[in-house]
């Protein structure tokens, strides 16, 4: 009974006969349920955050695309530079960092926003708020500053302080709202839409590998996610079913 079903360990299973007593049942519409518990917890929180990053590095990589296309007004970026990346690269990474003239919504919503986005990755994974803190820096430097926008505009002194520091203090206040929703069976006002799209909206990376199954695809497993398994049972006392609990590591 104990025995190692993909890769999970069983450490609890639960049997328990419901006996039924009845001449006709439809066994068919008997499938496994899954429910989520409480939150998120990763079975390898290494490979988790790995899995993450490499979806913001590719989120990264859209985010700029999209700025390209915005009004330079907005964004600052002159495209006629955006010529040969390399030599361009290592000449405005050379005159930063700097203090930007970027627009005051760059800098103070969506700056800090992606902070907190960077922020939750480890803090998802199982890692404290201070190893999350050093990896929304490091991520805010070397995936945007010093990365895909150093490409179009000399790094930031606002970005690079900013974008981390305001970004860890909203990333906190995120996390503790997923475990607050996730704990109200993934409701916010009583409303399960509400819910979900709040989810997404403060871990977008996380909401999307998670619910897409990428995590699973690459061996990774949610600890608190429980599943029952129901077998319908035949004798010559009737017929029942046999429920099985089980939640894996």
């Amino acid at each position: 009974m104990f025995a190692h079903i993909h890769k999970w360990h069983l450490i609890l299973a639960l049997l328990a006969s419901i006996e039924l007593f009845a001449d006709e049942f439809d066994y068919t519409q008997l499938e496994p349920q899954s429910t989520q518990s409480y939150f998120y917890q990763p079975s390898n929180r290494a490979a988790y955050l790995t899995i993450s990053t490499g979806a913001v590095l590719g989120g990264t990589l859209v985010g700029a695309g999209a700025l390209y296309l915005m009004p330079e007004s907005f964004t600052n970026w002159d495209r006629s530079e955006i010529v040969n990346l390399s030599a361009n690269w290592r000449r405005k990474t050379a005159q930063g960092p700097v203090v930007d003239a970027d627009d005051w919504f760059l800098n103070w919503i969506t700056h800090p926003y992606w902070g907190a986005v960077y922020y939750m990755q480890p803090r998802v994974a199982g890692f404290s708020w201070a190893e999350s803190t050093l990896y929304s820096v490091l991520a805010s430097a070397f995936f945007w500053e010093y990365g895909v926008e150093a490409f179009a505009e000399v790094p930031s002194w606002q970005d690079l302080v900013v974008t981390p520091a305001i970004g860890s203090i909203f990333g906190e206040l995120f996390y503790r709202a997923t475990l607050h929703i996730h704990g109200n069976q993934d409701r916010l006002l009583g409303s399960r839409i509400l819910g979900k799209t709040t989810l997404l909206l403060m871990d977008p990376v996380g909401f999307l590998i998670q619910n897409t199954g990428l995590t699973r695809a690459f061996g990774v497993q949610n600890k608190n996610d429980m599943q029952g398994i129901i077998v319908p049972l035949g004798g010559k006392n009737g017929t029942g079913l046999q429920m099985q609990v089980v939640m894996r590591f």
